[in-house]
């Protein structure tokens, strides 16, 4: 897609943070990098800094923040920033997705002891509970599903909806899904980049697979029997009912006209000397240091690599007001 700063910025008020709610296993890691590569300007992951001062910070200075943060909590921290925040979040078929999180902690066995090693105490005690289970017996596994502290049970809900979402009416679930710009299911990711509304999404954002799915590290016949399906047809009938909503639901986001400025990547199709060296200041350095012929010949040789942009990120001009992009860009090619 073609657009100019000026054709994504034309109204005063400030451009809204991007808040993506990062549900487990939901596809969430391949939108962090979709977003990522139509934005430097953003952080994913960021509950690592949720209680810290800095998370307002980043907020006020970031295009976009997402993080395995719930609904509700993310709007309480958000509450203190002076700026319009736009929610966005994706959802999985509720049975695939618990098996998926379950998957996640045979996983890191397979990644090493330094791994496992890196998770807090309760979460490696959860690791050797699940690893533990036997998963040819149906007590063992409703036992390990039905603990509370686990979490597996109804997750969507819990991020999306609120840790009440169990206690709340309809008509409360449906005003609290109406708060959100878009919720994506498996089938309607490439809808959700462009209900971002960035002038330009990669191309191959539909290709982008990250954490891609693995085979299963245990036995998940018993999920298939009329016992456990029964169960979960109760238990996790949150989920079930909250993934059917979804995929029922209009979403104020569709078919949204692009109003985010964008900063391409550099590709060989659409390389530009002059752009290539405004934009990565450091490469007449490199060039200089390195015996360099010229910006291309760096480009060949490490920035493409690099995925080097074509234009300068500007910093976020922020005030009350307005929010203006135009005075320190460039027009998008």
């Amino acid at each position: 897609m073609t657009a100019t700063i000026q054709d994504v910025t034309q109204h005063t008020t400030p451009l809204p943070l991007l808040a993506f709610v990062h549900v487990p296993k939901t596809a969430g890691s391949t939108v962090n990098a979709v977003l990522g590569r139509c934005s430097p300007r953003g952080l994913g992951h960021c509950e690592g800094i949720l209680d810290t001062n800095a998370f307002l910070g980043y907020a006020s200075d970031c295009d976009w923040l997402s993080g395995h943060i719930s609904r509700d909590v993310f709007a309480g921290r958000l509450i203190w920033l002076n700026r319009p925040v736009e929610y966005f979040a994706t959802t999985r078929e509720p049975i695939a997705q618990l098996l998926s999180m379950l998957n996640w902690h045979f996983e890191i066995s397979h990644r090493g002891t330094e791994s496992f090693l890196a998770h807090s105490v309760p979460t490696q005690r959860k690791i050797a509970e699940v690893q533990a289970t036997d998963f040819s017996r149906l007590s063992a596994v409703m036992a390990l599903l039905l603990k509370p502290d686990n979490g597996f049970l109804n997750c969507q809900a819990r991020f999306i909806l609120g840790a009440d979402f169990d206690s709340i009416a309809d008509s409360e679930i449906t005003r609290r899904l109406n708060s959100y710009c878009y919720i994506a299911t498996e089938q309607t990711l490439p809808d959700l980049y462009q209900a971002f509304g960035f002038a330009e999404v990669p191309r191959d954002a539909h290709e982008l697979r990250e954490n891609a799915a693995s085979k299963y590290h245990f036995d998940t016949t018993i999920f298939k029997t009329s016992e456990l399906r029964a169960f979960l047809a109760y238990h996790h009938r949150h989920d079930i009912a909250l993934y059917d909503l979804v995929r029922q639901t209009s979403w104020s986001a569709q078919e949204r006209r692009p109003f985010r400025p964008a900063f391409p990547i550099v590709t060989p199709e659409n390389y530009d000397e002059q752009a290539y060296l405004d934009a990565n200041p450091d490469v007449a350095a490199d060039i200089r240091a390195n015996g360099f012929r010229s910006g291309r010949d760096h480009f060949d040789a490490c920035g493409h690599a690099e995925g080097r942009r074509k234009l300068v990120p500007p910093p976020v001009l922020w005030d009350r007001r307005e929010w203006s992009l135009l005075s320190r860009s460039k027009r998008l090619e």
